[in-house]
């Protein structure tokens, strides 16, 4: 038994891998049992009310173990205290435009490469060639 401190994501640490508890814990000293032996962790209030019971990772995985209820409860809290309005756009890797390609031409000075390096010499000397002997 051991008392932690849950962070702004509602996670504890135990034994190398995070835990969720209820998102009103969220910065809130807990208590944290373990039995001998048992593959099961409980969470708890300092008062002693078990709030959140775990199946243990192995030790030092550096795994986030997360229970289904903590994390919807979790994200409504968030989308609540979000600002209205238009979400942000998705992240997407989105190629460069044709004044951006214009702007690293200006900035490399030519949009081909000034010397070619043929590799010709290197595939003769490699061909026929097996080092796995």
């Amino acid at each position: 038994t051991e008392q932690r401190t849950a962070t702004r994501q509602a996670l504890i640490d135990w034994r190398g891998n995070r835990y969720s508890v209820p998102p009103e814990l969220a910065a809130a000293r807990v208590v944290v049992h373990q039995r001998l032996g048992a593959t099961t962790i409980d969470i708890a209030t300092i008062s002693g009310v078990v709030l959140a019971r775990h199946t243990l990772a192995e030790a030092g995985l550096g795994v986030t173990i997360r229970d289904s209820g903590h994390v919807t409860a979790l994200e409504t809290i968030a989308l609540a205290s979000a600002p209205p309005g238009r979400p942000h756009r998705k992240k997407e890797r989105i190629p460069p435009g044709t004044a951006a390609r214009r702007a690293a031409m200006a900035l490399t000075g030519s949009a081909e490469p000034t010397t070619v390096i043929s590799l010709a010499a290197y595939e003769t000397a490699a061909k026929n060639r097996n080092t796995l002997r």
